[in-house]
């Protein structure tokens, strides 16, 4: 809560903190206490457009009174000035408001179970490596005797070992 003080110090003086602060989604709650007879003063902000829809306000204050500004809830960190004039304009104070992010906790570190060990053991790949040889034997004679069946049979089992590894993944 914010406290500012009027006719404390003499007839319309002000007297407000330099700076306050606020957080998204709450109110800037100003408690205004009047020490002398009762008087209007105005509350503006010309620069509080993105923390608030709060812009001007006329207030008679013959004592204790609560303002409240509200605060929108998403907004980034940043400042507005806020003004209180008093005395038709003959007195003027100014403190700014300092919008910050919300204190957010730090969550406490959970410790999560060791998965149990699993002993490690080589897929059997014969399936797939008889396929990839034939095709390298295949194609090692197609090379050398240049007959084109050979060269179909060798793409055949390339094609044959793609599928059973493919087949595998999939298991």
């Amino acid at each position: 809560m914010t406290e500012i003080y009027l006719n404390r110090r003499g007839i319309n003086s002000i007297e407000v903190p330099d700076e306050v602060e606020a957080t998204p989604g709450s109110d800037l709650v100003l408690r205004i206490v009047n020490h002398g007879s009762p008087l209007h003063i105005t509350l503006a902000s010309s620069n509080s457009s993105t923390f608030t829809g709060f812009f001007h306000e006329n207030l008679y204050v013959g004592g204790d009174e609560e303002f409240r500004i509200p605060i929108r809830e998403n907004v980034y960190p940043g400042v507005f000035n806020i003004e209180v004039i008093a005395g038709y304009g003959a007195r003027k104070a100014e403190f700014r408001v300092v919008v910050r992010d919300r204190a957010v906790p730090e969550p406490e570190p959970v410790e999560i179970p060791a998965a149990p060990a699993v002993p490690f053991r080589w897929p059997s790949s014969v399936p797939i490596l008889a396929p990839v040889a034939a095709a390298l034997v295949l194609y090692g004679l197609w090379f050398v005797l240049r007959v084109d069946l050979l060269n179909a049979a060798a793409f055949a089992a390339l094609l044959i070992g793609v599928i059973l590894a493919w087949l595998r993944q999939r298991s």
